[in-house]
């Protein structure tokens, strides 16, 4: 549940002769809570004894300042995904993979200015279906056989895969090296958790792979991506991987050195990080076996699934738990770069549905003041974020019949920003939660190169309820929006767009207008506590 406040409302009661007796036509005084809003409402109560318990998420009356002159670095490109345009069913398994929609979205991804996929939970890109041999169990066997050898490898599927990326104008591939996590509820398919056989050859058939798609080794393509390797996902969980820490450690060495040998500082490889309670000694080890080889770090990676969106800030601002301290602690910089390679709402609730669309929202804003290119224009003093992976595209942005769900929404309106108002704009009101209840107010605005437009986009994200995020608030706030600093010589078209509806209609263009003058003001209107809003300023004749 989320937090209860306790409100102590100023009541009178009128205590009438005879009405504490028990007949004789005498009335029974039940005190309680009369507020039928209370969670705690008794229906029967006819006197009130200021008992009324109220969850985190009473109307509120919201300010929020843009300064238009004001820059405060860049919309942040942190936009990432799980998986290609080439869309697979999630989680259905067929032959021991996931299966496909059938469906293309290049151009889709194209629109929303996806700057990275990852290639994970898909099947192209996994080692297992590139690399030709395998035991009689369907696992990779390289033992005894030549990385060089161009008949070890079959490209086609991951091929397709990457042609449908690159043909995007801003997706890279981010390549998830390793296999799929076993089926232990189906019988018949491969456990392809344990350690390759041999990890020099893995190593170095890696590297061909990348030569692969960047030099046109056997057959392939001169594509300016492949620029980071992931080593192996979630070995820190046995779902991932069956060996050791140290194990992973000398995978991880025997791929790092491979790639560096061969590209140098071209392509990061990337290590698996965790701080999660029941792991954090995979990596204490990992680490501890880096610190005594000198063992080089690129970057790491981190997976983060919190029910609070400003839980993420933690993982990175804590003075004394971070992830930045924890490197330190290994003899490695607090500013890493880091890749935040899976995020959604805790699982297994993951966030798919319109109200949930704020919480995806207002992680996105969050991200900016973590996003590298913002050093120096951070709220937190922390900008070591490189890129953010979604979990997952696959399954919540569109359906088989291509109908955009709503965290696609959200993604298209992010991809908007991106595109045409990439300079970020200072603003107050803003209110990120202090705690595990999720209690928020996030404000993300932009404007185009030449000023003439503005973005902005607003989220409220209240948890009431922390197992089920997925339904509209009972509570809405009224909001007032200025921004400051406009060209009073200018006409300015404006439209609101937002959630107003749980069902029927989430998403819709609620008013527009124009305007002259040097503010622009959108005065009380209602923003439920679980969703986001986005309004679009326009200036279109000027006086010169």
């Amino acid at each position: 549940m989320g937090k209860v406040v306790h409100v102590f409302l100023f009541s009178i009661m009128v205590i009438l002769p005879g009405c504490f007796g028990n007949g004789g036509g005498e009335i029974t005084e039940v005190f309680g809570c009369m507020d039928d809003k209370a969670i705690n409402f008794n229906p029967e109560a006819n006197g009130d004894d200021n008992s009324c318990e109220y969850l985190i998420g009473d109307p509120a009356n919201i300010t929020a300042t843009i300064h238009f002159a004001e820059e405060f670095g860049r919309i942040a490109p942190i936009h990432g995904v799980n998986n290609g345009p080439l869309v697979r069913k999630a989680w259905e398994i067929e032959d021991c993979q996931p299966l496909w929609y059938g469906s293309n979205y290049t151009e889709e991804y194209n629109q929303m200015q996806i700057p990275s996929s990852r290639t994970h939970g898909e099947g192209p890109g996994d080692m297992n279906r590139i690399w030709v041999h395998a035991d009689e169990n369907g696992v990779p066997v390289y033992e005894g056989y030549d990385p060089l050898n161009m008949s070890n490898y079959d490209f086609s599927e991951t091929d397709q895969r990457v042609q449908a990326t690159m043909a995007t104008t801003h997706t890279s591939v981010y390549w998830r090296l390793g296999y799929p996590k076993a089926y232990p509820s189906y019988e018949d398919c491969s456990d392809w958790r344990s350690p390759p056989d041999n990890f020099t050859i893995f190593a170095k058939a890696a590297v061909q792979v990348l030569k692969h798609y960047r030099e046109g080794w056997n057959e392939g393509f001169y594509f300016d991506s492949f620029d980071a390797v992931e080593v192996w996902n979630e070995p820190y969980l046995s779902d991932w991987w069956s060996g050791t820490a140290d194990e992973y450690y000398e995978l991880y060495h025997a791929v790092n050195s491979a790639v560096t040998n061969e590209f140098g500082d071209e392509i990061e490889v990337i290590a698996a990080i965790t701080l999660g309670e029941n792991s954090k000694d995979f990596s204490e080890r990992f680490l501890e076996l880096a610190q005594q080889n000198n063992e080089p770090i690129d970057a790491v990676y981190v997976h983060l699934y919190r029910i609070n969106p400003s839980q993420t800030t933690y993982f990175f601002t804590h003075p004394t738990n971070s992830l930045g301290v924890f490197l330190a602690q290994y003899g490695y910089s607090e500013n890493t770069p880091v890749y935040i390679t899976e995020w959604n709402r805790n699982i297994p609730v993951y966030a798919h549905s319109p109200a949930s669309q704020a919480y995806l929202t207002s992680v996105l804003t969050i991200y900016n003041d973590l996003w590298e290119g913002n050093a120096g224009n951070s709220t937190y003093g922390v900008s070591t974020l490189k890129m953010a992976h979604f979990f997952a595209a696959r399954s919540f942005f569109w359906g088989e019949n291509m109908q955009i769900k709503p965290p696609g929404i959200t993604w298209s309106v992010y991809g908007e920003m991106v595109a045409n108002t990439p300079i970020r704009l200072q603003n107050e009101g803003g209110f990120p939660s202090d705690s595990i209840d999720s209690n928020e107010f996030n404000i993300l605005a932009g404007k185009s190169e030449n000023g003439s437009k503005i973005n902005i986009l607003l989220s409220r994200y209240v948890d009431e309820n922390a197992s089920q995020p997925n339904e509209f608030s009972a509570f809405s706030d009224t909001v007032n929006l200025s921004v400051d600093g406009l060209d009073a010589t200018c006409v300015y078209t404006w439209q609101h767009w937002g959630m107003v509806d749980n069902n029927s209609v989430p998403w819709q263009l609620i008013a527009e207008g124009d305007f002259t003058g040097d503010t622009y003001e959108l005065l009380n209107f209602e923003m439920n506590q679980r969703s986001f809003h986005f309004i679009q300023l326009n200036s279109g004749s000027c006086i010169s």
